[in-house]
């Protein structure tokens, strides 16, 4: 694990979670140089509803969610659709990362700042907290699992140091 970058916490969409275990490279979220949250209401809907409807990659992501900070559940996110809540989280520390396209695009046009996966990726490598060959792997990772378009990997090749 790196060292933290400040006091940086960045939010964790579903969609994040869901791209790294169908790519097999979980186990990236700890070599974040930052401090990750998990919103209850993303663990909620991909682990309990993922282990409910017999996802495979619901039980991984248990197991590697669990020692991950959770933003807690209030009261007045309760009745709000998961996207909404993970917004008010993601408000709350200044960063989202998501895959989700309209997730991200409603959190930039909130003042928040907005990551994608392979983003995540080109910031550990950046940071240290993970070797440039195996930054490489796991952007290749995220492409032959289907998240990421050939173009954008390509992109993201060019940006890891």
């Amino acid at each position: 694990m790196c060292a933290t970058i400040g006091h940086v916490r960045i939010v964790v969409d579903s969609s994040t979670l869901i791209s790294l275990a169908w790519a097999g490279q979980l186990p990236l979220l700890g070599c974040a140089p930052v401090a990750l949250v998990i919103p209850a209401e993303v663990r909620r809907e991909v682990v309990d509803e993922g282990l409910a409807r017999g996802y495979p990659d619901a039980a991984a992501i248990e197991s590697t969610v669990k020692v991950i900070a959770d933003a807690g559940r209030s009261e007045e996110l309760r009745d709000l659709p998961v996207d909404d809540a993970v917004l008010v989280r993601a408000r709350e520390h200044g960063v989202l990362l998501t895959n989700d396209l309209a997730l991200g695009r409603r959190a930039l046009n909130t003042g928040v700042r907005w990551l994608r996966t392979a983003d995540f990726i080109v910031l550990c490598v950046r940071s240290g907290g993970l070797e440039r060959l195996r930054g490489v792997a796991a952007v290749k990772a995220l492409r032959a699992a289907g998240r990421i378009t050939e173009e954008l990997l390509d992109a993201y090749l060019e940006e890891l140091p």
